[in-house]
């Protein structure tokens, strides 16, 4: 299930605002004042969310979003709820937004030929070659490489939070193509397009947890989010239509 928050740029960010602002921060500060501990996930709770978007500069009066996903939908109800009561103010990209509305809504995903694209980068450890460790992936690391780290990754994700015993060797992304790379720090991460065969349900039930949970490693720091990007006689789809607050 997913959040998708309206924002309007009110003023400049100052230093103060920056070392208080940021998506990640925005995000956990509500839900350190509305997430409920007896809920799936409790303190560890599983989400992702993406860049605020569209890119570039904001000035005063701009409008941005944000998008705020996670397979709890207790989660995101609590951030709703959050949202409606007492939103704050987030600083990003040099601004300081206010909030101005939201919508929820949950991804649908069709059995076969999905899309998927990661909106911020995916920080991912695979075999190291010579046997060495797992590392993060970057080139000359291959694609298969990836796309095997990443399925076993969904695969425990998900037995992790329902207390499942899927196998691990479950092929759930059949192709990706690398599109770019970045790093933060000393740790590498790289953005991809990714897709599916005909899913199974057991596969299809790891691709629902994993679009909203999201990709790899630091997800509640802002990596890993993904977008389902399927298409259909030229029209976008993969979406529910969003309930308006």
């Amino acid at each position: 299930m997913r959040v998708l928050v309206h924002l309007r740029a009110e003023e400049t960010a100052t230093a103060g605002d920056r070392r208080q602002g940021g998506p990640g921060r925005f995000v956990s500060g509500l839900l350190v004042r509305g997430w409920r501990t007896d809920l799936p996930g409790g303190r560890d709770a599983i989400y992702s969310f993406s860049n605020l978007f569209p890119p570039g500069p904001a000035l005063p009066g701009d409008r941005r979003n944000l998008l705020v996903a996670s397979p709890d939908p207790g989660l995101v109800r609590a951030l709703a709820a959050r949202l409606r009561r007492d939103p704050g103010r987030i600083a990003a990209g040099g601004s300081v937004f206010r909030v101005e509305g939201h919508e929820t809504f949950s991804v649908r995903l069709d059995r076969s030929g999905l899309r998927l694209v990661t909106a911020t980068p995916v920080r991912l450890r695979v075999p190291a070659p010579g046997g060495g460790g797992p590392a993060y992936f970057t080139p000359p690391l291959g694609t298969e490489a990836f796309l095997a780290a990443l399925n076993r990754d969904m695969v425990r994700r998900y037995n992790a939070h329902h207390g499942a015993r899927l196998n691990r060797d479950l092929r759930v992304i059949a192709d990706g193509s690398l599109l770019r790379t970045s790093r933060r720090g000393r740790v590498p991460s790289s953005f991809w397009e990714l897709g599916t065969g005909c899913l199974p349900a057991t596969a299809r039930r790891v691709l629902e947890f994993a679009v909203d949970a999201g990709l790899g490693e630091g997800t509640r720091n802002g990596f890993g989010f993904v977008n389902v990007v399927a298409r259909e006689r030229g029209r976008e789809k993969g979406y529910e239509q969003p309930s308006q607050h």
